[in-house]
């Protein structure tokens, strides 16, 4: 029995938009050293599924530079490998706008998906920050027969999204029976999905069939919320730490806390078993020199912190000039902070230049965004 994956780049793109500006959900910048997709696809290769193919729609010149040949992940083979799949248009079809939903991108690319020879496929969007063992998904799935076994987490009551999430009830037997869409757990719906499917191949050329003939658009409208009791659909609840990142807020709010919360690191990027993979880059060490302090922050290599890092991440290639203090903040690759400067809760991109005795704060609920390569 064979597994191949699929990779969604840039589902969230426009609930991502400050930083998808020039680049594709998928190569976000994350964790201070890793891309939104290293995740998705470290799950999958972590978990023996070798042929993976990531769907991109535009701004993925960065996604691509960044997977390069996939020798990173071990997936620069001969056989299966990795492989980055534009939507597919004809001459008929030069003017159709491009996809924007999850079963538009599966459309998109009926031909490859019918050419496929693996009784199995994944899929997943990278919108949700996890480490799990796909393996144990698919022996799940198989056991149970499904058509369709959707990836949840379960919500407390206290759970908030801030756009609508797919809620699922199933029975005891884990066949999911309803489906709704919210923004709060339920008591009758206290599992939500986390955009990862384990489907049969066979089955998702049934899909494509039926979304043809039907002219649907949405995976979650057209197929999943549509007779869900009589269909053989079925839920796996992944019990173990996700970070979502599906809007801006939930970025910011996740990175922070991957910086602050050990545990959560811990969970996330300490499992030897499964780790996490990303594209190498020979760097030199992180210099720290004079006064320079840092605090529950992840540093990558390549940075000259001189003055205070609290809370934060840093990014390759990050200065820090004397006497500034950075809070609670975010700086992508070569961003730079002038001497005797403060920012606090700031996203700042790429190559971003804070001037020396500058001041710049946003606030815990409301982060404030430096588009790349600002002086400000």
């Amino acid at each position: 029995m064979s597994t191949s994956g699929i990779i969604f780049s840039n589902l969230s793109d426009t609930t991502l938009s400050r930083l998808t500006s020039d680049r594709t959900v998928a190569a976000i910048p994350f964790g201070c050293r890793y891309r939104l997709v290293d995740f998705a696809l470290s799950n999958m290769v972590n978990s023996d599924i070798t042929d993976i193919s990531i769907v991109a729609n535009y701004n993925y010149r960065s996604l691509t530079e960044h997977i390069g040949s996939g020798k990173d992940w071990d997936l620069a083979r001969r056989d299966g490998g990795i492989k980055t799949i534009s939507p597919y248009q004809c001459a008929h079809s030069a003017d159709a706008p491009m996809y924007s939903h999850r079963l538009e991108a599966i459309l998109s690319m009926s031909e490859h998906i019918f050419g496929m020879k693996s009784d199995v496929v994944v899929l997943s969007d990278c919108d949700n920050i996890l480490n799990i063992d796909l393996n144990a998904v698919i022996s799940v799935h198989r056991a149970n027969g499904a058509d369709l076994t959707v990836v949840t987490a379960p919500c407390t009551p206290s759970y908030s999204a801030k756009l609508p999430q797919m809620m699922l009830k199933t029975n005891e037997d884990g066949k999911v029976i309803d489906i709704v869409k919210s923004t709060h757990q339920t008591a009758s719906h206290p599992e939500r999905s986390l955009n990862i499917f384990v489907v049969d191949t066979v089955y998702l050329q049934q899909i494509i069939e039926i979304a043809k003939a039907h002219n649907y658009r949405s995976m979650t409208d057209d197929i999943l919320m549509k007779d869900t009791e009589s269909s053989n659909f079925y839920s796996y609840c992944y019990r173990g730490f996700v970070a979502p990142v599906g809007t801006f807020i939930d970025y910011y709010e996740s990175s922070i806390r991957i910086a602050t919360d050990p545990d959560a690191r811990l969970s996330l990027l300490g499992r030897r078993e499964r780790p996490i993979y990303t594209r190498v880059h020979n760097s030199a060490p992180s210099l720290y020199k004079g006064k320079g302090k840092v605090t529950n922050s992840m540093i990558a290599d390549d940075c000259v912190i001189m003055g205070e890092v609290e809370n934060s991440i840093l990014f390759r290639g990050v200065k820090v000039g004397r006497g500034a203090v950075v809070k609670n903040s975010i700086l992508f690759g070569n961003c730079i902070i002038g001497e005797n400067s403060s920012v606090n809760c700031i996203v700042a991109d790429k190559s971003v230049t804070i001037s020396d005795s500058c001041h710049l704060s946003g606030h815990d609920t409301l982060p404030f965004y430096v588009s790349k390569g600002k002086h400000v």
